[in-house]
């Protein structure tokens, strides 16, 4: 075999490693290893180390070890002003809300920015929901769980509420 042979073939294995290559949701452990920092677009938010995560850095879906909690992250670029925004995103939870049962939504703050929240029921699952926009993105985030609700996942949610952070908030 001729040198530039070998050369061309490793360089066209290298290209077609890297282009099947998957970016993956992007992390990195809390100090005390508890929890894993993940960043979805500019939100970041903390979740137990021991749920299982994929996705890629815009939109990530966990679950717990057991599959008795679900929580989704996703961020989608708008246009337009941030109010215009924050309207978008609780029309986007009005119309996912259709098939739930006692359905709670309100104003709130999520990552240190206002946005809306919503609870609700769908056969047995409960669940959460927020949406904030921050610099040309709208973030969604969903927490469901089986009822009744565990203290283990009454404890993420709170968690995933002190932690969320967005672009530099405090």
């Amino acid at each position: 075999m001729s040198r530039r042979f070998v050369t061309g073939a490793a360089a066209a294995a290298a290209l077609l490693l890297v282009s099947c290559a998957r970016v993956g949701p992007v992390s990195r452990p809390t100090p005390d290893g508890s929890a894993r920092v993940y960043s979805v677009a500019g939100l970041e938010l903390e979740v137990p180390s021991s749920w299982r995560a994929e996705g890629d850095p815009r939109k990530v879906k966990f679950a717990s070890p057991g599959g008795e909690a679900l929580l989704e992250a996703k961020a989608t670029a708008v246009a337009g002003p941030s109010d215009r925004c924050l309207e978008g995103a609780e029309e986007a939870l009005v119309r996912g809300a259709s098939s739930l049962t006692g359905v709670r939504r309100h104003a709130t703050t999520f990552a240190g920015r206002k946005a809306v929240a919503q609870e609700a029921d769908q056969g047995g699952w409960h669940g959460w929901a927020w949406a904030t926009c921050d610099r040309g993105e709208q973030y969604r985030v969903f927490l469901s769980c089986r009822s009744p609700v565990s203290r283990e996942t009454i404890d993420v949610q709170r968690r995933l509420l002190a932690t969320a952070r967005l672009g530099g908030s405090p």
